[in-house]
């Protein structure tokens, strides 16, 4: 058969798959033979970005459970998720740059260790002190864990599966999503909330179990680099600043404000020496004329600060407002991490046929489209709310895997560490803001510590006479989400063609 023609047949061949995998819930595309060698590989990042997802959702839905076992007052209790999410946003550039130069497998496989070792020091801890200090840990070992399984992702598959391994991780981190509330619950109900940080530290022992044989061969280590100790400024200052934003809702900001002014002071120092180095922790070469990499970064953060705090606004609404009990209320909410799961490996293989420019941008508009008309609707009738979350599951599918693919594919491979710790810092500075950015506005119309409450699950109900001022609260909050889902899929646009 001639060359020219046994590869147009090949592409619409791939082209017929895909389109059978989008109509008939990706069954066959998931037995891709260009993927099947590498498995094991996609299996121990895939846990890794499992564990995130669901150890911090799983953790929320533990609060009442660890209030009571603590007698901790609605604010101490409100902190304890928020405290695995500031290593998250504050750490993760400097552990891209340093597994960037003593090796992203080892700095992997330290993640899994560490986010193993203190879960069970969490499940252990007989202080509240303990227990946020061995969350903030957990969530050191997350932050290693996230960085570089995506920078490992995009070195091991080629540009033509990039798309289709980093959807399959996309999956993953949905299908923590989705079963922290059921699984998370089970295990509580039936073993008080210790056995959440049990079953995470047995996750974190099988991912490292499978990393030590499917990556034992793999050598990602890099140059060693002096810009080290200016990357743990970066992270000092992110960590003053991220600590500031975190926790001065509840303890109050002028309280705070010594936090926000260490923080300011490091990175107006980390700019001065970046400008005066030679080499930089964020390298020139990645940021400067890369209109795709500022773009998509920009846009991820967009997305996230957006969708984040969704769940835990529809929680409240559902079960404060509505009186719908929390297993029917997770019923109501599943449909949207559901269609995550289902579209992410779909739309990461489109975006390495076609690109991720357009199938990125397409998902910020559905998302932004759909908070538009819950913002106009704000009703009671629990199928349009279903409906609704489907369709913003069917648009945050549309643009995870894509963009990602888009960011990683748009840099040299020698700064995949500090490109996938980039984009991972814009996701979770995203979701750090967008549950403060909920809780302020929702605080603008009922009583701040009724927010607090509810936050940290102690409060199940609102009296009838903020139930009217609430809705106000949540329609500002649909439509601020929309905006700048919208403004996401502008800045979406802005990435080179093709890319």
């Amino acid at each position: 058969m001639p060359s020219g023609y046994r590869h147009g047949y090949q592409d619409r061949k791939e082209l017929l798959a895909i389109c059978m995998d989008v109509t008939s819930g990706v069954a066959k595309l998931h037995g891709t033979p260009s993927i099947r060698g590498r498995g094991p590989i996609l299996l121990t990042t895939s846990i890794g970005s499992f564990l995130t997802p669901f150890l911090s959702s799983a953790a929320a839905f533990a609060v009442p459970s660890i209030g009571r076992y603590f007698h901790l007052s609605f604010i101490q209790a409100a902190i304890i998720p928020m405290v695995l999410l500031i290593p998250l946003a504050s750490m993760m550039i400097f552990l891209g740059k340093f597994a960037d130069a003593v090796g992203r497998v080892l700095i992997f496989r330290m993640g899994f260790m560490v986010f193993m070792a203190f879960s069970l020091v969490a499940a252990f801890s007989r202080s509240y002190t303990m227990l946020l200090a061995s969350l903030f840990m957990v969530g050191f070992g997350s932050a290693a864990l996230s960085t570089n399984g995506t920078a490992i992702v995009s070195y091991i598959f080629s540009r033509g599966g990039r798309g289709f391994a980093l959807g399959i991780n996309a999956m993953a981190v949905y299908l923590g999503l989705t079963f922290a509330p059921f699984l998370g619950g089970t295990l509580i109900e039936a073993y008080d909330w210790q056995s959440v940080f049990y079953f995470s530290a047995g996750m974190a022992v099988v991912g490292y179990a499978v990393s030590m044989f499917s990556l034992r061969s793999i050598d990602m280590r890099g140059r060693r680099s002096r810009e080290i100790p200016q990357a743990g400024l970066f992270m000092a200052s992110l960590l003053s600043i991220t600590s500031f934003a975190a926790l001065g809702y509840f303890f109050g900001y002028l309280r705070l404000i010594y936090l926000i002014v260490i923080g300011l002071i490091l990175l107006g120092i980390f700019v001065y020496r970046e400008i005066r180095s030679d080499v930089q922790v964020i390298p020139r070469q990645m940021v400067s004329g890369n209109r795709t990499f500022v773009a998509s970064n920009i846009t991820a953060l967009l997305n996230y600060l957006s969708t984040f705090s969704i769940v835990f606004v529809f929680s409240i609404y559902l079960q404060a407002i509505l009186r719908i009990t929390p297993f029917i209320s997770g019923l109501i909410i599943l449909p949207e991490p559901v269609m995550m799961v289902l579209l992410s490996p779909v739309a990461g293989r489109l975006s390495d046929r076609y690109g991720s420019r357009v199938i990125a941008s397409l998902g910020m508009i559905i998302i932004g489209a759909s908070f538009i008309y819950l913002f106009v609707y704000a009703g009671r009738d629990i199928r349009v709310i279903m409906a609704s979350l489907a369709v913003i599951g069917v648009g945050f599918g549309l643009f995870s895997a894509p963009n990602t693919n888009s960011v990683m594919s748009s840099i040299d491979p020698m700064f995949s560490g500090i490109g996938s710790g980039f984009l991972g810092t814009m996701r979770f500075l995203g979701q750090l803001f967008s549950i403060i950015m909920a809780s302020s506005i929702l605080s603008s119309y009922i009583p701040r510590e009724l927010v607090s409450g509810i936050f940290s699950g102690a409060v199940v109900s609102i009296d009838p006479a903020y139930a009217a001022d609430f809705v106000h609260g949540f329609r500002i909050v649909m439509i601020v989400s929309g905006i700048l889902s919208l403004a996401g899929a502008y800045t979406s646009l802005l990435k080179n063609r093709g890319r």
